[in-house]
């Protein structure tokens, strides 16, 4: 009985030794399948397997992503643009793109190219560099002159063409006093205070910085204006169309030839007489010279002269 017992003794802790060998045996190999074991390359597991290893990386990437994509208004394109990289050049070159194009638009109710006049049909004045007036860019046109009248100012007085036509020739056929009446209907239309140029005035406009016979130069040259003896089509025929030569370096045209142009300028203190300059399509070169000015009476008309306007700046 006692040997039976025993050997039962025996076998039970053999068994518990079994067991517990066996338990640490399987938990090892796990632990090493975990960080050492390989598992076949051609094992649909592997690909899987490899897939779940990698995943906090390939999800770290995607949040991120989504996080740029998520901001608002293209803030990811700014935020690259501060780095000074093309994004910031191109960006750049186009708003200063736009910014230009925004100066050029015209002022709502005017036609493009009018955005310095005081209205449609009133004549566009240019600042004098360096001097605290502006003269027309053109003479007074015809045009112009005719909307004075429907408007019903300039005492509805329609000087004659002399068959030449209107529109945007310079108008003719009106004294000292006509271009007052045109003044006083012009300033009062738009609470613009104009006037004509003195004769100072106009030679400053005229030469725009030069010192030569003619803004252009010292000989009269070739179509540079339209004289008797300029070389123009109009030359000793007709006036042109203001605006038909090259401006001088202030942007203003016609400021020699085509008509001559009266001043506010009194003859000598004899303010019954005014002076005028710039010579005419009927008259020689000589006579449009910045040094050249005579005076009519205030109540001659000429067809071959008119008149520009000025205005005192702040």
């Amino acid at each position: 009985m006692k040997s039976v017992c025993y050997t039962f003794l025996l076998v039970l802790i053999f068994t518990a030794s079994a067991a517990s060998a066996f338990a640490s045996a399987v938990s090892g190999g796990r632990e090493a399948n975990t960080l050492n074991t390989e598992i076949p390359i051609n094992s649909k597991f592997n690909s899987k397997f490899k897939l779940a290893m990698g995943m906090p990386a390939e999800i770290a990437k995607l949040e991120a992503s989504a996080k740029i994509n998520a901001i608002n208004g293209g803030m990811l394109e700014e935020e690259l643009a501060m780095g000074g990289g093309p994004f910031q050049k191109v960006e750049t070159q186009r708003v200063a793109q736009l910014d230009t194009g925004s100066k050029r638009l015209p002022i709502a109710g005017k036609k493009q190219g009018e955005e310095d006049k005081a209205c449609s049909d009133c004549p566009e004045l240019v600042p004098i560099p360096g001097s605290k007036f502006a003269i027309g860019k053109f003479a007074v046109t015809f045009d112009e002159w005719d909307a004075c009248v429907a408007g019903g100012g300039c005492g509805g007085y329609q000087p004659a063409d002399n068959g030449w036509g209107r529109g945007n020739r310079p108008v003719i056929n009106v004294n000292w006093n006509d271009a007052q009446t045109y003044i006083q209907w012009l300033s009062h239309k738009t609470s613009k205070n104009y006037r004509l140029p003195s004769e100072k005035e106009w030679e400053i406009a005229t030469r725009a910085g030069t010192t030569t016979e003619y803004y252009w130069g010292n000989d009269v040259g070739h179509n540079n204006a339209n004289c008797d003896g300029c070389g123009s089509e109009w030359d000793n025929k007709k006036t042109a169309p203001v605006g038909s030569f090259k401006p001088n370096a202030f942007g203003l045209y016609d400021m020699m030839g085509n008509v001559w142009q009266w001043t506010d300028t009194c003859w000598q203190g004899n303010c019954v007489k005014r002076m005028y300059c710039g010579g005419s399509w009927n008259h020689r070169p000589q006579d449009m010279r910045a040094t050249t000015h005579n005076w009519f009476d205030t109540t001659k008309r000429m067809r071959y002269l008119g008149f520009r306007l000025a205005m005192t700046l702040p």
